[in-house]
């Protein structure tokens, strides 16, 4: 009897020190396989062989690590297919660019000749601007055939609600909160912009905003960098809410451009 306990003690120690050599096996196992999982995603993964921006490179000839594209190609996202939406024009000429630069050119020779300063771009380009509501009768669609009336997408309240967010941000410094064009650098001297509410610009194309917006016009600067296409259409919404929820009343004489008179050929 003691001998078969004898004999069970045994077998339960031999059973006892099988099961630690097992442990000990599984946590030496566990750790080689943590060392090779560590040391096998730190193989360059971290320092890679790359350029950095502007590195200078030995490879090429020109020792320009940055390459200009090549020739023929398109960065994806960057193909700008969609001509309404991505230039506001009916046709890929553009045809106002150059009617804008003709009216600029004949506005500054005009106010060579009545002795104002019209040597910068800015002053010329705002005369070419109000200086349609001198022309007598011709509409805003008239005065830019090219521009597209239509926006690309279907304007719903979430657009013109991103459209106030960026006016705000982006125009509301100069063109005002209402679109009156006394936004605060204005007051503190910075040049008057048109409002928004004279008959020429009530009656100019939706495309004609989108234009101004991307290349910019007189003193105001383009604005494609700053804002995404989307984004410009947004607050062109905006725009024509502000101009629906203002009355059609006589425009503000501070921003317009007086018609000459009918005999002297002068203006005042």
């Amino acid at each position: 009897m003691s001998r078969d306990k004898g004999q069970q003690s045994a077998v339960n120690s031999q059973r006892s020190a099988m099961s630690r050599r097992r442990r000990a096996f599984c946590c030496l196992l566990l750790a080689v396989y943590c060392l090779l999982f560590i040391t096998g995603c730190r193989q360059d993964m971290q320092d890679q062989p790359r350029y950095e921006a502007y590195e200078a490179s030995k490879f090429f000839k020109d020792g320009l690590s940055s390459r200009t594209p090549v020739e023929g190609t398109v960065p994806r996202g960057y193909l700008r297919d969609d001509l309404h939406l991505y230039t506001g024009k009916r046709s890929a000429g553009g045809q106002n660019q150059s009617s804008r630069s003709a009216s600029t050119s004949s506005s500054s020779s005009a106010g060579t000749q009545t002795g104002t300063s019209n040597s910068s771009a800015g002053n010329a380009g705002s005369a070419a601007t109000t200086g349609a509501q001198s022309s007598g009768g011709s509409s805003g669609a008239a005065m830019f055939p090219d521009d597209v009336d239509t926006f690309p997408f279907p304007i719903t309240k979430e657009v013109v609600l991103r459209g106030q967010e960026r006016y705000q941000i982006f125009c509301a410094m100069c063109h005002g909160a209402t679109g009156a064009g006394d936004g605060m650098i204005v007051r503190r001297g910075y040049k008057q912009p048109p409002s928004y509410f004279t008959e020429d610009l009530r009656n100019a194309p939706v495309g004609h905003f989108f234009d101004v917006i991307t290349n910019g016009w007189g003193s105001m600067p383009r604005y494609s960098q700053q804002i995404p296409a989307q984004d410009r259409w947004a607050i062109i919404a905006y725009i024509r809410a502000l101009q629906l929820s203002h009355p059609a009343t006589e425009p503000d004489k501070s921003t317009q451009v007086r018609p000459p008179r009918a005999e002297g050929g002068g203006t005042r």
